[in-house]
């Protein structure tokens, strides 16, 4: 195979050197837009990148043309690298135009040799050749191809036309010491430090760069200019050297090299902002970095953005065991209509990788304005959603990103397999999963119920309602939901609960602790104003639609004995669950009475119920069941996915 691919570059780079510069050049270009469209492996990587850089400064339009004029200095670049062959001094005197020339000219009157310091910038390969021209010894070090020697031969007797002397890196290290001993000009490159690089800060966020070149001239005092190629036009370049570094060199060898580096950085994000197009965005630049960036979509739905919070914490805790910083954004994702929320799951289902890379532009249709700003405003490398409605937008945006995507619940019309992890409470399950489908089943939905967590917000709320602390009787924690598509909490069965509440309360010694959700209707809360405010076991009724108190769930479920949890919604019922307290669910009244059709959230409590992890009961034997349990003779187990859900972030990650 590699004898194939050698002769198919042999020759490729014969024809290129037979054709006039221009015309070479506009192959080059053409080139360049056929990898554009059809390599989407490689889009996607330089897409990523150039939004990592320019994400708050770009538009995605901005971003798609520098992709595009990239791939076309990308096409230039290499069909210049073929001919090198026909440069020589009076062709470098036409197309080059060399500024800073002088500068190396001082560095060597120290007579320790020069580093020419260059990046994966322009036509970096002509760069290295255009030093050599200057009439100066010059040796360039590149990285071997060990897999294909005669490749690396062949690619060698283009770097080492016209006087440069080509080192690969590592073996020509001593020759590369001993060649700045003899006072000549050492090429390395700066960027794509790899495993054995050092971290430093690029565009905001950690980067590896390569230490030799800043370790050379530390130990042995080498002057490194700084060098850098930029195309004027055409096959017109100019070679930009700046004057040697003054380097900061305390003795302190690894600070000292980290604090050069950043002064090195500097110089680079100049260029490569003037010039977004001429850099080599083809790598993972930030592959080695320490820092991640966890994007949380919010349809708007509390209990949605709660088990979103629960398994973004999650996989913040497997970035921190791996050493890894991290910060967390949410971005609110609102469709223009209800219409366009539907069309975006279908349009995802019809899409892929090919339709949806670099173009972020389609989202704007879907989208408000402010939630697509919001949208395009970030760089994410894990993006988690809850529900089937923003499914297509986390498919959509982990594509183009090239960031790693979570879902909980089933993902709509869209398979599990677009997936890099589905999270699914039992009761969603489907009846068969592929081996191969990266599906986790856990007991609940996700939530953010730790015991840290609960002794957190119980202070809170001992700090906020500080009379609380002063009763010892058995606490009995109330929840109550409120209207979805599929139920109704209803007066009536409300003030059947609230008349068991207070003469079980007298029975058991008990105070009670209540709060509702959003979602409850002004109806219910006018009822509970009514009818237990004011009673003397009543020692809390927090109600979010008129009082905001962000440790309400938090606390209650901390500080109770005993849970009450309106059957209505998942996320509050495994967050009860989750407690540790002994949980009871009350079934509350379908809107399709007559269907008697079964629920996913009748399957969830039956399937609880079955398993030890709450006792479901219907409203009028809510207060029995309360009894029974003060008296201990019911119980219930705690609920915890946790591990399995960080195992799974783990092997994400």
């Amino acid at each position: 195979m590699e004898i194939f691919y050698y002769l198919i570059l042999r020759t490729f780079g014969f024809l290129v050197r037979l054709l006039p510069v221009n015309a070479a050049l506009a192959l080059g270009r053409l080139m360049g837009m056929i990898v554009y469209y059809f390599d989407i492996r490689h889009k996607r990587i330089v897409s990523s990148n150039l939004k990592v850089a320019f994400a708050k400064s770009k538009g995605p339009n901005e971003i798609k043309q520098v992709t595009k004029q990239f791939f076309q200095n990308y096409g230039q670049n290499l069909i210049e690298f073929f001919r090198l062959p026909l440069m020589n001094r009076e062709k470098f005197a036409q197309l080059i135009r060399v500024e800073g020339k002088e500068h190396v000219t001082a560095a060597l009157q120290k007579k320790k040799g020069v580093i020419l310091l260059a990046m994966h910038f322009g036509s970096w390969e002509l760069a290295s050749l255009s030093c050599a021209m200057m009439e100066q010894p010059y040796k360039v070090i590149v990285n071997p191809q060990k897999r294909y020697s005669k490749l690396d031969d062949l690619l060698n007797s283009y770097r080492s036309c016209n006087g440069n002397i080509v080192l690969s890196r590592g073996l020509g290290t001593r020759e590369m010491i001993k060649s700045l001993q003899n006072n000549e000009i050492i090429g390395l490159v700066v960027d794509q430090g790899g495993r054995d690089g050092v971290l430093v800060p690029f565009f905001e966020r950690q980067a590896s760069m390569s230490v030799g070149a800043i370790r050379l001239g530390l130990k042995f005092d080498v002057p490194i200019c700084f060098s850098i190629i930029i195309r004027d036009k055409g096959s017109y370049h100019r070679l930009v050297i700046h004057p040697a570094l003054e380097l900061e060199n305390t003795g302190n060898v690894e600070p000292d090299i980290v604090a050069n580096l950043k002064k090195i950085v500097v110089i680079m994000e100049t260029y490569i902002k003037q010039y977004p197009a001429e850099y080599m965005w083809f790598y993972k630049i930030w592959k080695y970095s320490k820092e991640s960036t966890v994007v949380i979509l919010d349809d708007g739905r509390t209990g949605h953005l709660r088990q979103s919070q629960a398994v973004a914490a999650t996989i913040e805790k497997a970035l921190v065991d791996r050493g890894i910083q991290f910060t967390t954004a949410t971005v609110k994702i609102v469709f223009r209509n209800k219409l366009l929320g539907r069309l975006m799951s279908f349009f995802s289902c019809l899409a892929n990788a090919f339709i949806l890379q670099g173009r972020m532009e389609l989202l704007k249709f879907f989208l408000t304005e402010e939630s697509f700003k919001g949208v395009i405003s970030l760089k994410a490398d894990f993006i988690v959603s809850c529900g089937s409605a923003l499914a297509g937008v986390n498919y959509f945006l982990s594509t183009d990103q090239q960031a790693k995507s979570v879902v909980i619940l089933k993902p709509g019309l869209l398979s599990f397999n677009r997936f890099d992890l589905v999270i699914l409470p039992q009761h969603d399950q489907p009846r068969k999963i592929a081996e191969d489908s990266p599906i986790i089943i856990t007991k609940g939905a996700p939530n953010l119920i730790t015991p840290e967590y609960l002794a957190q917000q119980s202070e809170l709320l001992l700090k906020r309602f500080s009379h609380l602390k002063f009763t010892q009787r058995l606490k009995i924690g109330i929840l109550l939901g409120g209207d979805t598509k599929e139920y109704i909490l209803s007066e009536k069965q409300v003030k059947m609960i609230v008349n068991q509440l207070k003469e079980v309360a007298e029975q058991t010694n008990a105070d009670l602790l209540i709060t509702t959700s959003r979602r409850t209707s002004a109806v219910v809360e006018n009822l509970l104003l009514r009818e237990i405010k004011k009673h003397p076991r009543c020692q809390l009724l927090i109600l979010p639609n008129r009082q905001d108190v962000p440790e309400a769930v938090g606390g209650i479920l901390g500080v109770s004995d005993i849970l009450i949890v309106s059957g209505d919604s998942i996320s509050m019922i495994s967050e009860a669950a989750s407690s540790g307290k002994n949980t009871i669910i009350f079934s509350v009244t379908k809107r399709d009475k007559f269907l008697h059709r079964s629920f996913k959230h009748d399957r969830f409590i039956e399937q609880l119920n079955t398993q030890g992890y709450v006792i479901s009961t219907d409203a009028q034997n809510v207060g029995r069941t309360i009894y029974d349990v003060a008296k201990n003779k019911m119980r219930t187990n705690r609920l915890d996915d946790r591990a399995m859900i960080l195992d799974a972030a783990r092997l994400l990650i």
